[in-house]
């Protein structure tokens, strides 16, 4: 039972959430670490639920069109409490009774609990006290340390291993008007990916998983133009990518070292990451510049991963005895990082291309029009064959070629074209995101319109050509980094659902089955392509 008093919702301070296009959202906001309670308690009093998190990637979690709510007292987004650390409960806690700054730790079944207001760095220092230093949850966000457990539920969000939340989720507590609900199994899907849309995350309950003992990052500079030399380094790494879970709490199967992710960061995002940061990430960032001048690249390839060796040993069990490279690249200008301060340089490093990139798009320049902005986020899984990842790569180069050719059409028309490139290239799920910013001057509305039209042109090539590729080479299209949202972009790409690979199209219609069956309270802010309109 809960004791959380009565709420005056109408009485809470306004929300300052935006839509991704800016717009300003009227929203009461109401921070609780009693999700089930307080959401109860707002869907009897007729107001509609938009569940909030860390915020750290808010793609199409607020978009909706204002009548969507005229029929609710209002629309309250609800966000869950975290805490500096996470307060540690009883093992034999329930699941539904686990607030969202608590953890439950059932060390001997490998099961970990955790409130939806924690980060999963959270929850693994938990882990590495009640546990021991190398267990953890195997959700490996870039945002570990800001994104909250019920966002990553909620939206299916990645990170570098390409695992979506599912793959170690045990059970979803959720909230959605009435007493918490424990769903496991097959039920997950009416969360995990929905945005909030069929109700919110209380709680989560993982299986984790001992991984060798050091953390460490090698960076190779590679030149992106050329897809056969990627692609042949992508195949080369690929059984050192694949994870071979066992059962909960065992340890990973993959002998001494695991490549927990191989990221991609272009030469002019870490450009203008020197430009904004601090040392000594600056500095460090200056010396992989001078890598790829060197080598005469333009995109480093980011390698992480845990291992029992040093990093120099790690690049040694890699390196090619014969050919004395890494799947073709050469390792001369490799730059490798160990556990502890330099990993936290590196991912500062790695993170500033797209933090830096999202920021860009949210600020309104002096003299200009508020930027668009549109990021690709279609997740390839295709065989360690350099044939078929080279097919994948190439659509992407296309794409990169079609948007620069944009911009040089579109100089002198007040329009700026910006293009930075970052993400994921591990052969279990290539989707190396591509963010187009339109800058234009004040009064170039029209104008601007027309180059957004252009651009959601071409991804919607890049989209389909993606389509084809894998279906070539023997893969598959799994979706994109953020649920729901990108699989209905790539179910417009292809022409409707209908059109979808066999996997995605079950996906969509489960999608819109849970969202029929869901509140009308959590409903409202679904796309029209999953409510049936």
């Amino acid at each position: 039972m809960t004791d959380l008093p009565p709420i005056d919702f109408s009485a809470l301070a306004r929300a300052e959430l935006a839509d991704d296009g800016g717009r300003p959202l009227e929203a009461a906001l109401l921070v609780t670490n009693d999700v089930a309670a307080a959401v109860a308690q707002a869907v009897a009093a007729g107001w509609a639920v938009m569940p909030t998190g860390g915020l750290t990637s808010a793609i199409g979690s607020f978009d909706y069109m204002a009548e969507a709510a005229a029929g609710f007292a209002g629309v309250v987004a609800v966000r869950p409490k975290g805490a500096v650390t996470a307060e540690l409960v009883d093992a034999a806690t329930p699941p539904e009774q686990v607030k969202s700054n608590q953890v439950a730790i059932r060390a001997a079944e490998g099961l970990v609990t955790a409130g939806a207001g924690l980060t999963f760095d959270q929850v693994n220092a938990a882990l590495a006290e009640q546990v021991g230093p190398t267990a953890r949850v195997l959700v490996d966000l870039t945002s570990v340390g800001s994104a909250y457990v019920g966002g990553v539920v909620a939206t299916g969000a990645m990170g570098p291993l390409r695992m979506r939340p599912s793959s170690t989720l045990e059970a979803v507590v959720l909230a959605d008007g009435g007493p918490p609900r424990l769903l496991s199994g097959a039920d997950v899907d009416m969360v995990e990916g929905m945005q909030g849309w069929t109700g919110m995350v209380a709680a989560a309950v993982f299986r984790f998983y001992e991984v060798p003992a050091s953390e460490f990052g090698l960076v190779l500079p590679v030149q992106g133009s050329d897809v056969d030399s990627v692609a042949g380094l992508l195949a080369y790494l690929e059984p050192w990518t694949r994870i071979n879970l066992p059962g909960a709490g065992g340890r990973l199967g993959n002998g001494d070292t695991v490549l927990n992710g191989v990221e991609l960061v272009s030469r002019d995002s870490l450009e203008a990451f020197i430009e904004h940061a601090g040392d000594p990430a600056r500095t460090k960032a200056q010396g992989l510049l001078q890598s790829c001048e060197y080598a005469g690249a333009d995109m480093l390839a980011c390698i992480t991963g845990w291992s029992e060796q040093s990093v120099d040993d790690v690049l040694f069990s890699l390196m090619d005895p014969e050919t004395e490279t890494i799947g073709g690249v050469m390792i001369d200008f490799g730059v490798g990082f160990s556990s502890g301060s330099e990993m936290d340089t590196f991912r500062a490093i790695r993170e500033g291309a797209p933090d830096l990139a999202r920021t860009r798009a949210r600020v309104r320049p002096e003299g200009k029009l508020k930027p668009w902005t549109s990021s690709t986020d279609v997740n390839v899984s295709v065989p360690a064959d350099g044939g078929a990842i080279s097919d994948v790569l190439a659509a992407y180069a296309d794409y990169r070629a079609a948007i620069r050719a944009l911009g040089r059409e579109l100089d002198g028309t007040g329009i700026a074209v910006e293009l930075s490139a970052y993400g994921h290239l591990s052969p279990h799920g290539i989707d190396p995101h591509h963010r187009v910013i339109l800058i234009a001057d004040e009064g170039a509305e029209a104008a601007l319109a027309g180059a957004r039209q252009a651009v959601l042109a071409c991804k919607r090539t890049l989209i389909h050509d993606l389509l084809h590729a894998a279906q070539r080479g023997g893969g598959m299209v799994t979706g994109g980094e953020k649920g729901l949202p990108s699989l209905v972009e790539i179910a417009r790409a292809a022409g409707g659902p209908g059109r979808l690979p066999d996997d995605l199209r079950r996906r969509f219609g489960r999608a819109r089955d849970a969202i029929a069956a869901a509140p009308a309270g959590f409903t409202f802010r679904a796309p029209p392509d999953l409510r049936g309109e």
